[in-house]
This record gives structure tokens, sequence and C-alpha cells, in this order.
């Protein structure tokens, strides 16, 4: 006994969505360059406002960038982790808030570079 196959039939107009499937979003792959040299840092205060990066914000840190002016990095001294922007004052690198300027950091402070990306978190507006 032979076996008929089917065969796929398009009647009407297609679908104006057709060819326009897009795969699942892979944040991994849009936000971060290097997987083994970044890692996640959440803001905890409210000192970088001025500079639009708000308490609660997660921002996506790359070790493997070099930091260059005007960049977000992470600064490390005495054991405490600040976020600031890098900024060229006076001739020096300097790291900046939005409001206060901290020059020259002592020899044992560590600078790591954000990622050119950032994720804020949405904030809602209550009326």
């Amino acid at each position: 006994m032979a076996l008929s196959t089917a065969t796929q039939k398009t009647t009407g107009f297609a679908s104006p969505a057709q060819g326009y499937e897009d795969s699942s979003l892979d944040l991994n792959r849009l936000l971060i360059s290097q997987s083994a040299a970044t890692f996640l840092f959440r803001l905890e205060s409210a000192d970088m406002e001025d500079l639009h990066l708000h308490k609660g914000s997660l921002l996506i840190v790359d070790r493997s960038r070099k930091p260059v002016f005007n960049d977000f990095v992470i600064i490390k001294h005495a054991g405490q982790f600040w976020c600031r922007r890098m900024i060229r004052h006076e001739g020096k690198t300097a790291f900046t808030n939005g409001i206060t300027t901290i020059m020259p950091l002592p020899d044992d402070t560590t600078v790591i570079s954000l990622s050119e990306k950032k994720v804020q978190k949405q904030r809602r507006r209550v009326n």
C-alpha cells in the first residue's frame, strides 16, 4: 500500500510578521563581552544621583576594560567600594560623584572600569 505525504498549503495572505520572528532575548550576549572578567555591582548609596546613577542601580563591571577619562569606575580603597566617574582635574586623574572630587588616591587603591552598558532599576512614579 502506498502512503501519500502531506504537503503544506498556504491559503490567503501571509502573516505580516512572517520573517521577523526573534529568538529569545539573551542579556549575557547583549550586555557582557568578557564573562570571566565581569561581575554585577548594586549601588547602595544615593551619592551618584547627580550623574544619573540611582540607589539600587545594578551596574555591570568589566575588569578587562581599561578605564579612560569620563568612564564610571569602581574604586576599592581601605576595604570599601565606591562608584565614581574618572576625570582629569588640574592635569591629574581624579574621581567625582558629580558633587565632590576626590584627588589622587593612595597607592593601595584599585580602579575597575564599568561596562559600557549599564542596567538601571526602573523607578515607578506614584501620582
